[in-house]
This record gives C-alpha cells, structure tokens and sequence, in this order.
C-alpha cells in the first residue's frame, strides 16, 4: 500500500527481542499538529519509561526492550527520533515464559462502534504462572495487563495529547479525505481466552 499521510500523527514503536526474536507493539499519537524533534523524543523518553517501570513486572525476563521509535506518520520523509538509553531493560517477572506466539489482546477503545474505531496491544512474554488452564489467563493478570495500557493511556492524556486509532480505510476502500481519527478512552480485556500472533514464532517473523 502506498504512503498515505496522517497529519499530527506520532507513531511510537516498541521494538523488542523474546527469545532471541524480533517483535513489537506500537500506538499512535495524536499530536495535535506538526511534531518537532524535541517532541518526538519526548514520547519516546515516555514510552521507554512506562515499559521499564510499569508494564515491565508483568512480563518475562526473556523479552528485553531494545528501543522506542517514534515517527512522523504525516510525512513519508518526516522527523523521526530513536530513543534506546541501554541493552539491559527486560521484563521483569524471573519465572518461565509462554511460547512466544501467546498473547492476550488489550483492545484501545474508543466508544465508537466498528472494527476501525478500535485498535489493539498483544501482550508478549506472558509468564506461564499466569496461565489459569489450557486456554485462559488468570483474571488478576488479565487486569494487571489492562491496567498497564491505561497507565499509558494516562500518561499521553496527561500531556493534553492522545493516543488514538487511525482509520484509513472504510468499506474496503481508501477514505475520503484522508485518515480518520478516534480518540482512544480506555483499555479493555474483552475475554481472558488467549489470542495467537503467529509471526512471533521463532523463525517466522522478522
């Protein structure tokens, strides 16, 4: 698909190694016009510290941040700022960890009704003492989760910013216009059963 431009928009990305595979998470920001250098590095500074300190003690010691990027989405040639202040931030659960395609799906709500008016975080390197039975996790850790992605949700929220789900395409056509936005309000574990991301696997993803 070609670039499409999303104007104001910072995309923060979570790059990370578990068990030796390359893997991440991301969000988009909306940052209510044409983000600077200083700002980029803000949200990444923000991001980093939000793994590290919170979202971190739910997670295995085998799944390691290497680094958080955040990018202007509004240019195809944009500002872009790389944030990674050590090799050593893992998570910090010492315990044995689920195969690394297991995760649990943490959707960012909006309020608005359709598949384009929510976005979604994977959890990775869930540790297996958080496994209720075969094809569940336990309720604690599901909140635990949950309440971690509301803590970053907070955190941008705080800055008069917004995480937000951005929309380019309706009914299996390119929008209008451009990108839409919805403001995301809430984090929420809809089930406890657990979701799969194949490309986490060993040997398969990046």
């Amino acid at each position: 698909m070609a670039f499409v431009p999303a104007p104001n928009i910072v995309q923060m990305e979570f790059r990370m190694t578990l068990a030796g595979q390359k893997i991440e998470n991301r969000v988009m920001i909306d940052n209510l016009g044409v983000p600077t250098l200083a700002e980029l590095e803000g949200y990444a500074v923000l991001g980093w510290d939000w793994w590290e300190n919170t979202y971190s003690v739910h997670i295995v010691e085998d799944c390691t941040l290497n680094s958080v990027v955040t990018t202007d989405m509004g240019n195809q040639n944009g500002l872009q700022f790389t944030y990674a202040p050590d090799t050593t931030t893992t998570g910090q659960s010492a315990t044995q960890g689920m195969p690394n395609e297991v995760a649990l799906c943490v959707t960012l709500s909006s309020g608005f009704r359709g598949r384009s008016a929510r976005g979604r975080w994977y959890v990775a390197g869930i540790p297996e003492s958080f496994r209720a039975d075969a094809n569940n996790i336990t309720t604690t850790a599901a909140e635990g989760y949950r309440s971690d992605v509301q803590a970053l949700i907070a955190a941008v929220d705080a800055l008069a910013r917004f995480i937000v789900v951005v929309s380019y395409i309706s009914n299996n056509a390119p929008r209008v216009g451009g990108p839409v936005y919805f403001v995301v309000e809430t984090a929420v574990v809809k089930d406890t059963i657990f979701d799969s991301q194949r490309r986490r696997k060993p040997g398969v993803g990046a």
